[in-house]
């Protein structure tokens, strides 16, 4: 695995174009003080290398995927794993675990189903300003 995956040890990837997920994004790196997380787009160089083999083509862009210590977190398994990180309060997301991932999963997908229809759409992949950059893997 090249140099730059294994300098970043949690990935978070996400649809760019799509208005909630970005916005999520956004709010991950506000909250992210410690700088734990780096982030590509679904349709990155990175993810190809990372997902190519983890997860169906036809699945690519359709969930949020978290790669941290060589393992992939999808869903909401990925959402849990990502608030968890944090630490602190943030450890109340370890009660959704009380769920079985299925039931969690099967109302990831109906939101992640309608989300272009509740928030929009970029019509480009959005561009973080430079403040935040050096927080986004682009190969």
């Amino acid at each position: 695995m090249d140099s730059t995956i294994k300098m970043k040890k949690n990935i978070i990837f996400y649809d760019g174009y799509c208005v909630v997920c970005s916005r999520f994004i956004r709010f991950l790196i506000f909250i992210d003080k410690k700088k734990r997380y780096s982030f590509a787009n679904i349709s990155s160089k990175i993810s190809d290398k990372i997902l190519r083999d983890r997860i169906k083509e036809e699945d690519i862009g359709k969930f949020i995927v978290l790669y941290s210590g060589d393992k992939i977190y999808k869903k909401s398994d990925a959402v849990i794993k990502i608030f968890t990180g944090f630490g602190g309060l943030f450890q109340i997301f370890n009660v959704l675990q009380i769920f079985p991932r299925i039931l969690r999963d099967l109302f990831y997908d109906l939101f992640a189903n309608y989300r272009y229809r509740l928030f929009g759409k970029y019509d480009k992949c959005h561009v973080p300003s430079k403040e935040i950059v050096d927080r986004f893997i682009y190969d």
